[in-house]
């Protein structure tokens, strides 16, 4: 089994923390620089993006995808809540990913030299972020309070917000809980640097 990935990508931190709560040992294959324009390099993903995930002749692509794919597998009490059809918790995962969506846009813009600030398309997509943490903030006791999908998700997203340092994370109930999940050692272990 092996999962396509970039050390530092939130979305394949998503997995990686699964495969870590669950022992489930993989081979992890770092892209390496994600501008690569060839398919094979991100494991046939005609996407071109991480993660993906190559279980012999299967592969998935999308982090909640790869998660759904192997929670029946390696946790069929669905512990950490991947399976769930609650309406709340589904739009938390859908707000997680555009925000963390819009802040790749704005990085990986910034890294091919593009002037963030100059074009209106990027003001929106840094409101987006603000809005999107702003709703999340919101809703924080949507969140469960066991170590769940919904909080490791919020983790990847806050650790990565905080590396990059795009917008301010007025946010302390979202910090307490990706600190709350941050310190679970199978959390912890796939931190970026």
């Amino acid at each position: 089994m092996k999962l396509y990935y970039t050390p530092r990508s939130h979305f394949s931190r998503k997995v990686r923390i699964l495969l870590d709560a669950w022992s489930v040992p993989a081979l992890l294959l770092d892209v390496g620089n994600v501008a690569e324009r060839s398919s094979e390099v991100f494991g046939s993903n005609p996407l071109m993006r991480v993660p993906t995930w190559v279980d012999g002749a299967t592969w998935i692509i999308d982090s909640d995808h790869i998660a759904r794919y192997l929670t029946p597998r390696y946790d069929p009490e669905d512990a950490f809540g991947v399976l769930t059809d609650d309406v709340s918790l589904l739009n938390l995962r859908a707000v997680m990913n555009g925000v963390m969506a819009s802040e790749v846009e704005l990085i990986l813009a910034r890294r091919t030299g593009i002037d963030t600030d100059a074009y209106p398309r990027f003001d929106k997509i840094r409101s987006a972020i603000t809005q999107g943490l702003d709703w999340l903030e919101a809703n924080a006791v949507l969140f469960p309070e066991r170590p769940s999908y919904a909080g490791f998700h919020l983790t990847c997203l806050w650790d990565h917000l905080v590396l990059y340092d795009l917008v301010a994370l007025d946010h302390p109930r979202l910090r307490a809980i990706a600190a709350r999940m941050s310190c679970l050692p199978f959390v912890a272990m796939s931190a970026p640097t």
